[in-house]
């Protein structure tokens, strides 16, 4: 059975699908394995929605901490570290194809990280044709080569963050994937088999110099299984803190980064999985972020539009509106 035929009924999306949004001008966008099944987010209602090759085997490299405090400078590049979000159910650039889901580029570390892949990783038809998924459609259209992509980080198995992976690794296969290791063994088995290294993914990681993974979290009694890890990157302006879609809470999750890497954040963005949570909650939730110290936003994906409204009502012009194309640059 292939990688993505193995996922389980994804997270619960809003009842309204998120509505295009107007975007600052602040942030300017920037001018398949075979096919595998993963347990799938459901499709908000209305919403726009819109296989590996075989070569060198690879053993699976256990999880390990090297490093958890932040080094003595934070990320050196003269650029900081960009994101970019290349999928996503929030429009921004025209020009790219909205679908339920998430992932984004990050760029400024030693190594270029791919964050989730999306819900649409193409197919591959048992003569040999493919049909190119949508992440890879809006990296080409973004001028984003997966040949320059180092590492892929999967936050949880729901099919809308994972569903990508398998058109991405017939794309490039010569990267390294962090996955919980609570993922399905038939999901580790196709990605060893499409010739990437497979990294499984408990505790705490270091990524690369200055990026570490949370390692899983969550222990949700209605899902046991559903574990998810979020990214924390290390700038000179404080944490940088991306989520999937934030199933263990994303409190709970910002609370975590700042206990890994002792420092303070300056950006939470990705999913916040507040879709459907009443006003009252996300005003809550709004007040823990800004008693953390959290000093910009950028929800996207699960958050909903009223976390969206209300995130940005009180955060002002440190909230920040992505969708599928934005570009977020946090410089030196």
């Amino acid at each position: 059975m292939g990688l993505i035929g193995l996922l389980i009924a994804g997270c619960t999306s809003p009842a309204v699908p998120p509505t295009p949004s107007t975007v600052v001008p602040t942030y300017t966008p920037i001018p398949t394995i075979p096919r595998l099944s993963y347990p799938h987010t459901p499709t908000p209602p209305h919403s726009h929605v819109p296989a590996v090759p075989t070569s060198r085997p690879t053993s699976t490299v256990p999880p390990t901490v090297t490093r958890l405090l932040p080094t003595a400078t934070s990320i050196a590049s003269s650029g900081g570290v960009t994101i970019t979000v290349l999928y996503d159910n929030n429009a921004y650039d025209e020009r790219l194809e909205t679908a339920w889901g998430f992932s984004c580029l990050v760029e400024g570390p030693e190594k270029r990280i791919l964050f989730d892949t999306g819900g649409d990783g193409g197919s591959e038809s048992e003569g040999g044709s493919e049909s190119e998924g949508r992440l890879l459609r809006n990296m080409r259209a973004l001028a984003v080569d997966p040949q320059d992509v180092d590492v892929i980080v999967i936050s949880h198995v729901h099919g809308d963050h994972v569903g990508g992976l398998a058109g991405f690794l017939r794309e490039n296969h010569a990267v390294t994937v962090y996955l919980p290791q609570s993922f399905p063994e038939s999901i580790k088995d196709a990605t060893r088999d499409a010739g990437a290294e497979l990294v499984e993914v408990h505790g705490p990681v270091e990524i690369c110099e200055h990026v570490i993974s949370t390692g899983e979290l969550g222990t949700l009694s209605s899902a046991p299984w559903l574990k998810e890890q979020a990214l924390v990157v290390e700038t000179s302006r404080g944490l940088v803190v991306i989520t999937g879609c934030a199933h263990p809470g994303i409190v709970d999750i910002v609370r975590q980064a700042k206990t890994l890497a002792d420092g303070e954040v300056y950006l939470v963005l990705g999913g916040f999985h507040l879709g459907g949570t009443s006003a009252v909650e996300v005003h809550s939730i709004v007040e823990e972020f800004q008693q953390l110290g959290v000093q910009r936003v950028a929800p996207c994906h699960c958050s909903g539009d009223t976390a969206r409204r209300l995130f940005g009502e009180a955060y002002g012009d440190d909230f920040i509106p992505v969708g599928v194309g934005s570009r977020v640059q946090v410089a030196d």
